[in-house]
Formats: structure tokens, C-alpha cells, sequence
């Protein structure tokens, strides 16, 4: 009886769930390879999927200098976004700090980074399974230093 309790133990305690969570172990992976990438001046493109305003779901060629969106054009006739304003776009800094929280708060999410800059380049969420169109996706491409 004393080996049953022991072994029902013993699975008891391996079935424990103690692993850190690896979605913010990934991220937090990526952000160090952002962070040391030391890319104060960028360009990258970004297109949005979700239930919003046209301007967010065209692509974008955004211009980021000391972590502050200076450029926004879009990429098919390089005119402005005239809806949306320039302090409405996301720098790398920012699309990250939105990543955590999702990871942290989102009902489904799908994160997905940059092999050589670990930056986002996918972010999908879903925040609340119950909320009809709170969904959004986040696509990031063509990242280069300025």
C-alpha cells in the first residue's frame, strides 16, 4: 500500500504543470534580440486585418527615428494616410509591449517574430471569445535599418 501511495504521488507531482510560460519566455528571447539589434532609425511595412478603417488595412511603409514614428506612407502610391495620424501607428518598441499583453490577457492569440531582428512580424489576437470583432492581426515585413 505505502509503494501505491508513493507511485500515486509521484504522478501526482509529475503532472503538476511547472514549466514558465514559453509564449512569454519567446517573447522575451526576441525582445532581447531586438533590443540588441540597437536599431534607433527603421522602416518597416505594416498591414492590418480586422473590422477598422480602410487606412489600417492597406500597407504602410512606417518611419521610426529614436522610437518615434516620423513617416507613415502607403506603399501603393506613397501618399499619406489622411485618416489616421502619425502618433496612430505602432513603433517596434510599442508592437512588442502590445504583444506582452496579449500574451497576458488575450482569450487566442498567434505571435510570430523575426528570425535575424526578432521583431513581431505576425500578431494575431483575439481578445474575448464572447466579443464579436475585437479580433485583429498585425503583419510586419521588410524591416531595414535607416
Amino acid at each position: 500500500m505505502k509503494i501505491f501511495f508513493s507511485i500515486l504521488l509521484f504522478l501526482l507531482l509529475l503532472s503538476c504543470d511547472n514549466e514558465p510560460d514559453s509564449d512569454l519566455i519567446t517573447w522575451q528571447k526576441n525582445w532581447n534580440k531586438w533590443e540588441s539589434m540597437n536599431m534607433n532609425h527603421y522602416i518597416y511595412n505594416f498591414r492590418a486585418s480586422c473590422y477598422c478603417i480602410d487606412e489600417w488595412m492597406r500597407e504602410v511603409s512606417v518611419t521610426v527615428n529614436n522610437n518615434s514614428v516620423i513617416s507613415v506612407l502607403f506603399t501603393d502610391d506613397g501618399e499619406l494616410p489622411q485618416t489616421l495620424q502619425i502618433s496612430d501607428w505602432h513603433t517596434i518598441n510599442s508592437l512588442f509591449d502590445l504583444s506582452k499583453t496579449i500574451i497576458e490577457e488575450a482569450a487566442e492569440f498567434k505571435l510570430e517574430y523575426d528570425k535575424t531582428y526578432g521583431n513581431p512580424t505576425l500578431i494575431s489576437v483575439d481578445w474575448d471569445f464572447e466579443i464579436v470583432d475585437d479580433e485583429f492581426t498585425f503583419y510586419l515585413s521588410n524591416i531595414k535599418n535607416n
